[in-house]
Order: structure tokens, then C-alpha cells, then sequence
């Protein structure tokens, strides 16, 4: 008998509460058939393990998503010469280019002025007062102005950026030709910012991008194709990913009040909470893209080469074979070995300046607001459909 072939986003998504197809198929169709919003059919992959291997083994590629005529998860064409669609040797010889750039020790000192700008955003949000929008006062302004700042993006431009971003990561079929204008006009903003930076680089560099365009390593270079796709592609990710991970992670704890008062009695769990809440909350209602390049057989499924395959993170976060009580919000769980940053080579380049935002947000909102609420139940709290899953609106009673 043939499996039928599944829709993704499922039905049920876009709520707090993962959809339940995801541990069905990771007990009874560990690699299912689901076509995605672009219309491609692809495998789906929802086991810990299995998403670790197909992230990492070089058998599955992210090279090949930009391919002509390869499977497309959303509704934005991915952009090539980019650390995320490309394979090693060539995605080493990126990373290598820009590892010190994005040292664990250089972003670690953005830290006090993170912190320094989280404390005056919960300025703003006591200002409003009950009702106030932790999206809107929080967790939006706050990524959005550290990327800026760190990349080199006039802060004058965000509410431009920001909609061609919001756009970029729309998952509405009705938004499909709005989300390749918006690309296309993201790209050639960029474009004409590195052309900018490409012109002084007899001048000190001022930020992230500066260096970037002055990055060489035994006399290679980044390429202005490669410059404009990391502008991209972190501009996008450095705001958009990090802005709905505050919200849900702000929205998560509150839906448990004992949850927050528990770590507004004990800052020092901070850490130890963002690990785990990266886990529990979704990342996307999909999965990360790699296409084989040979067969493979996984659980007695025959994958072709050519063909796509999906990991879920979200599903793997919640496999009970990795995690006890998975889906149990467990602010001290230990070994917290989460997928939301992916795994492999690909592992996100940017995870240690997210850690920072989201501690110092919330550190910053325990330390103004320890008796801090819902301002509307969970469950009428409205959803963006967005790639990485984030709430539309976060209204909240400040106590």
C-alpha cells in the first residue's frame, strides 16, 4: 500500500504546540513522503539521529538546492555562493574566510552593550505599560539594532529591510511574486552597500562587513558575489530568526507563570532556560533542505540521488529517544543537546550572538518585570506564517 503523500506545512500549524503528525511519522514513518509549499515532493526525516546524520553526511547536499530544477521548500529562491548552499571543500574555504569575524571570543564582547541596550527597551516597554507589545518594544528593535550596528546597515533603513525580510520568509502562496521582488530588492540593497565598503578599503574597518570585504586567507578573498550573499543572508537571519525566538521564548515561559518566577528567583538558570526553550519552541513548521547525491536507504526507504530530503529539527527537538520527557519544558534539562542551530558544517555561523540576545532580553525583562503576564490567554495569541515560526503579537501585563 502506498503512503500518502503529506502537505507542509501541516494543517495544524503555526500554534504553540507542534502538530502531532510530527510524532506519529517519527513512530510509524520515520522518512515520509510531504510535498512542500513550492510544490516539490521530498522526504521528510523527524528522528534525532537521522536529522543529525542527513545535516552532517556529506551524501546529502546543500550545494544541490540551488541546482536548476531542484526541490524548493518555500516560496524564496535560496541564494548561491553563501555558506548555506554550498558543500565543503568550497563551504570550508567560506568558513575559513570569516571564523574570525565570528570568533565565540569577539562576539562575546558585544555582550555588555546588549545587555545595556536590552535594559533601555524595557524602558520603553514600562513606559507603555500594561497591554504592552514585547514584539514590537523587544524583540524586534533589539536584533534588528544589533545586526545593524555589528554589520554595518544604516539603522535609518530598517523599516525598509524589515519588510523585505518579513517578505522573504513569507510561506503565503497569495505573497509568492511579493516575495521575489522583495529578494531582488534586498539583494541589490546589499549590493550597492558592499560596492560602498569595496571602495574604502584603505580605510580602518568599522564593522562586520568592512571586514568581510577585507578578509583573505593565503591570498584568497571573498568574491563581491559571496560579499552580497553574506550581507544577505545575515541581515536576514541576524534579525528575523532572533526576533520570533525572543517572543516565543518570552510567550512560552509566561504561559507557565511558576516558570518565570522560577527564573526571575534564580538568574544564574538563564542559560541553562534558553537552551532548553530553543528546544521546546519551534524553529520552523518545516526542515532544513539537502538534496542526495547518491542513493541512500534509510529505514528501509529507498532515497534516489537528485531527490530532497528534509530534516525536521523541531520533530528531532521532541524525539523521546534523545530526550527525556521531551515534551516537558525543563529550564535545568542537562546535556541539552538541541538541533535549532543545526548541525555539521552548517551549523549557524551567528548561534553565539543569538545566545547573547536572547539571555540579555530576558534577563533584562526578569530583572523590570518579575511579575510580568499574558495580557490575552496563549491560545488567541496570533501566528505569523513565516519560514521560522514566530508569533504575530505579544501583549503582555507588566504586575
Amino acid at each position: 500500500m502506498t503512503e500518502p503523500v503529506l502537505d507542509i506545512p501541516f494543517a495544524d500549524a503555526f500554534q504553540f504546540d507542534p502538530s502531532p503528525t510530527f510524532a506519529e511519522l517519527r513512530e510509524g514513518r520515520p522518512v515520509a513522503r510531504v510535498r512542500t509549499l513550492a510544490g516539490a515532493e521530498v522526504w521528510l526525516v523527524t528522528r534525532y539521529d537521522d536529522v543529525r546524520m542527513v545535516l552532517a553526511d556529506p551524501r546529502f547536499s546543500r550545494a544541490a538546492v540551488v541546482k536548476q530544477g531542484a526541490p524548493r521548500v518555500a516560496l524564496a529562491k535560496p541564494m548561491p555562493n553563501s555558506l548555506t548552499t554550498t558543500d565543503p571543500p568550497e563551504h570550508t574555504r567560506l568558513r575559513k574566510l570569516v571564523s574570525t569575524t565570528f570568533a565565540h571570543r569577539r562576539i562575546e564582547r558585544t555582550r555588555p552593550w546588549v545587555a545595556e541596550l536590552s535594559a533601555q527597551l524595557a524602558d520603553d516597554v514600562a513606559r507603555a505599560g500594561d497591554g504592552a507589545d514585547i514584539r514590537e518594544l523587544v524583540a524586534l528593535p533589539l536584533p534588528i539594532q544589533v545586526i545593524c550596528q555589528l554589520l554595518g546597515v544604516p539603522y535609518a533603513d530598517r523599516d525598509q529591510f524589515r519588510e523585505w525580510t518579513e517578505l522573504g520568509y513569507s510561506m503565503r502562496m497569495a505573497e509568492k511574486d511579493l516575495v521575489e521582488q522583495a529578494m531582488t530588492d534586498l539583494t541589490a540593497y546589499i549590493d550597492e552597500l558592499v560596492t560602498r565598503k569595496l571602495a574604502t578599503t584603505d580605510q580602518p574597518a568599522e564593522d562586520l562587513l568592512d571586514e568581510l570585504v577585507r578578509a583573505r586567507e593565503e591570498g584568497d578573498r571573498l568574491s563581491h558575489d559571496e560579499l552580497i550573499s553574506f550581507g544577505v543572508n545575515l541581515l536576514v537571519a541576524g534579525h528575523e530568526t532572533s526576533a520570533n525566538q525572543i517572543s516565543s521564548c518570552v510567550a512560552t515561559l509566561l504561559r507557565w507563570p511558576e516558570n518565570w518566577a522560577r527564573l526571575v528567583g534564580d538568574h544564574e538558570l538563564v542559560p541553562s532556560a534558553v537552551e532548553e526553550l530553543l528546544r521546546f519552541n519551534r524553529f520552523s513548521e518545516v526542515g532544513q533542505l539537502r538534496v542526495a547525491v547518491e542513493d541512500v536507504e534509510l529505514h528501509g526507504v529507498q532515497i534516489k540521488a537528485g531527490e530532497g530530503v528534509m530534516a525536521a529539527l523541531n520533530s528531532a527537538n521532541r524525539d523521546p529517544r534523545q530526550f527525556e520527557n521531551p515534551d516537558e519544558l525543563q529550564l535545568d534539562r542537562k546535556d541539552n543537546k538541541q538541533l535549532s542551530f543545526g548541525f555539521g558544517p552548517h551549523f549557524c555561523l551567528g548561534a553565539q550572538l543569538a545566545r547573547i540576545e536572547l539571555q540579555e532580553s530576558l534577563l533584562a525583562l526578569l530583572r523590570r518585570f518579575p511579575k510580568m503576564s499574558l495580557a490575552k490567554p496563549a491560545e488567541e495569541l496570533k501566528w505569523r506564517r513565516v519560514l521560522v515560526s514566530g508569533l504575530a503579537e505579544l501583549p503582555v501585563n507588566l504586575g
